[in-house]
């Protein structure tokens, strides 16, 4: 039998510990308050729930605030699917939380706290978890999840949040492979993934219908941005192009496999006939691979030049791309979906990304359907 997503609640009450604290016997209290035994009976079993006006006279009876003889019994959680955990969320309890095709899917987030969370983890079964949610859980139905990696994700969430009532959007960190493979497993409602400019969005795309084959998908862009080597300023080792990445010695910020960032650092190391330098710190963002860099944790890194700029760290490109979201085309027509694409194609947004340093919104909200494959 398939496990029941919400709890029962009920209203949890100590009628009967105030009436025998009083002295009091059902028919006593029941004369007192003008109703029947029978009432003060199935009142204290909880098989009636009394109407306010009398709650209210059985605490002036008992001597009490009503809070003290009626409290609603803690909501005891829902279940949810539980995502595998991204690096650097850990092993903690706070969660984020949406439904993904008529599911609840939880998603462990950074312990740091920058993200609010929607609930707390529970008991853990397998791939399924109790979760005690921390808000209403009817607001979960307008929670978009979406996996990637640009940080400008942040700024679109804010966005949706604050033009609509209906919709909302959590931003879960996570790079190409990661985030196509929580769509495979509808665990998210939308993927980015960044690719070269090359293909255009024929890239995304064929990523898409090879992660969802058989599905109509959806298209959008979101930026464009180059991405290339992150250097202390100044540039003191005088690093001049990826095939320095190989220098015996250098601290090279590692990414994990199947984000953009590893991509390149494989193609680059391949084309030299090596290996990806390991000797570095690990790195969850490209605002992490700036941040290294910058404290002097690390030489240089792969990431976007937006990061690099943001730490007044140099830069040099290796790579123009595109960052595109992937949508099932059944999910993005329908709220609160169709909010973020809304919100995508809103001049105030385009404008926004303008100003800001390293990235390109002149394609942004661009749609582009993708029959199945």
């Amino acid at each position: 039998m398939e496990k029941k997503e919400i709890m029962d609640t009920r209203l949890e009450n100590r009628v009967r510990q105030y009436r025998k604290d009083g002295g009091l016997s059902q028919k006593a209290l029941a004369e007192l308050l003008g109703v029947s035994r029978q009432a003060i009976h199935a009142i204290e079993s909880g098989a009636q729930i009394p109407s306010t006006s009398l709650g209210l006279r059985m605490a002036r009876v008992f001597g009490c605030a009503v809070e003290d003889v009626f409290r609603l019994v803690a909501d005891p959680g829902i279940r949810a699917r539980l995502a595998p955990s991204a690096p650097g969320s850990g092993t903690g309890s706070r969660v984020a939380l949406g439904r993904v095709d008529g599911r609840l899917v939880a998603h462990r987030i950074a312990p740091h706290g920058w993200t609010a969370a929607d609930g707390i983890l529970g008991e853990i079964d397998g791939d399924e978890a109790a979760v005690q949610p921390l808000a209403d859980i009817g607001n979960l139905d307008h929670n978009v999840l979406v996996a990637g990696c640009a940080p400008i994700l942040g700024a679109l969430a804010h966005r949706v949040g604050q033009r609509y009532s209906d919709a909302r959007l959590t931003w879960l960190r996570a790079g190409n492979g990661r985030a196509l493979d929580l769509l495979k497993r509808r665990m998210v409602h939308v993927a980015g993934l960044h690719l070269s400019v090359e293909n255009g969005d024929g890239d995304a795309a064929a990523a898409g219908q090879r992660a969802l084959p058989g599905r109509r998908l959806v298209v959008a862009n979101l930026t464009r941005w180059r991405q290339g080597l992150v250097l202390p300023a100044g540039n003191p080792l005088g690093i001049e192009s990826g095939a320095d990445l190989l220098r015996a010695g250098l601290r090279v910020v590692r990414r994990e496999a199947g984000s953009g960032a590893h991509d390149l650092a494989v193609g680059l190391a391949a084309a030299q006939g090596s290996d990806v330098p390991t000797g570095g710190p690990r790195a969850g963002g490209h605002g992490d691979v700036a941040r290294l860099v910058r404290m002097g944790l690390a030489d240089v890194g792969i990431a976007i030049e937006g990061a690099a700029l943001a730490e007044g760290l140099d830069f040099i490109p290796l790579s123009d791309e595109r960052f595109d979201l992937i949508i099932p085309a059944a999910l993005s027509e329908e709220a609160p979906v169709s909010r973020l694409l809304d919100a995508l194609d809103d001049p105030g947004f385009r404008t926004e990304i303008s100003h800001l340093p390293g990235y390109d919104g002149s394609q942004s909200g661009h749609v582009t359907t993708v029959e199945a494959a």
